[in-house]
């Protein structure tokens, strides 16, 4: 039976809605909540953010500003929306700047379970894409991708060779999906797999909302001998529309400190290895490589 993706924004507000106490948030912890709320939504207010925060509108309105001056949202008329103007990077480069120092600790540390020699699959999340710059220095590995900006990310470290294996391109994204990739992927026996999510759950595994996405990550997590899953500690507190490896196909999940102790402890005792993390220092996100305009300049030979 199929998903109704109509209901998707119904179903981001029932999670939002699920959220505990919001009072008390420094001024990055609400942008955070802006931002995470605009990734299932168009549209939010300023008179919602108002009362989910507890604080002024005139408070919201700054925060609001703050996030356009960066670059992550569009201010409109009584509220925010998220940007949808085609631009390749937009999506991937928003959720790029969240949670930064998190991110890339989980990549750290994922990138020292991955030995020379191996074959690795790594998803388009944005964890992927810090995997990525994490392996740049490992010798005589194959990496899979399914993320252009992951692939960009590798593609002229010497000991790495890059396998994409096409497909249909996501903009908002970066990735391909798609039937021609799944294929591919069917023949092929990968090592590790790596990959990110928008939630967790012991009775559905790891979820996603985008339907391509999921089936894409599907056939990685089947084409892998061992399964990682790789996110941050908010990811704990979410769910999502579709599941596409369940606990039992887990290896391991790889995430930060922040991640709730019960529900941890709730996943080793079914066997799932869990290594947290603690975050780094604070760090800018890095600006991936904007493929628009980014054109080899190559020498003439001869």
């Amino acid at each position: 039976m199929g998903i109704d993706l109509r209901n998707a924004r119904a179903y981001g507000r029932a999670v939002i809605a699920g959220d505990q106490d919001l009072r008390s948030l420094s001024q990055q912890e609400r942008m955070r909540r802006v931002l995470e709320r605009l990734e299932t939504r168009d549209y939010v207010p300023v008179s919602e953010l108002a009362e989910s925060f507890s604080v002024s509108q005139v408070t919201v309105r700054s925060d609001l500003g703050e996030l356009a001056r960066q670059g992550l949202v569009a201010r409109v008329r009584g509220g925010v929306r998220a940007l949808q103007q085609g631009q390749s990077e937009v999506g991937f480069e928003l959720r790029l700047r969240l949670e930064v120092e998190r991110k890339r600790a989980i990549a750290a540390a994922a990138a020292a379970m991955i030995g020379e020699g191996e074959s690795v699959a790594i998803d388009a999340s944005t964890t992927g894409y810090y995997l990525a710059l994490e392996l740049r220095s490992k010798r005589e590995l194959v990496v899979v991708t399914n993320g252009l900006l992951v692939a960009t990310a590798l593609a002229d470290a010497p000991g790495i060779t890059v396998l994409v294996p096409g497909g249909m391109l996501r903009l908002s994204a970066m990735s391909l999906v798609g039937d021609f990739g799944a294929d591919v992927l069917r023949a092929t026996r990968i090592n590790k797999g790596f990959l990110g999510a928008r939630g967790l759950s012991l009775e559905r595994g790891l979820m996603d909302l985008n339907p391509d996405e999921v089936r894409i990550k599907q056939e990685m997590a089947g084409a892998c001998e061992l399964v990682y899953g790789i996110l941050d500690g908010t990811k704990w507190h979410r769910s999502g529309l579709l599941s596409f490896a369940p606990a039992e196909a887990l290896a391991g999940i790889v995430t930060d400190s922040s991640a709730p102790v019960d529900d941890v402890e709730a996943w080793r005792a079914v066997g799932v290895e869990v290594i947290t993390v603690e975050p780094g220092p604070r760090e800018l996100p890095v600006r991936p490589l904007d493929l628009r305009r980014a054109v080899p300049q190559q020498k003439a030979s001869g």
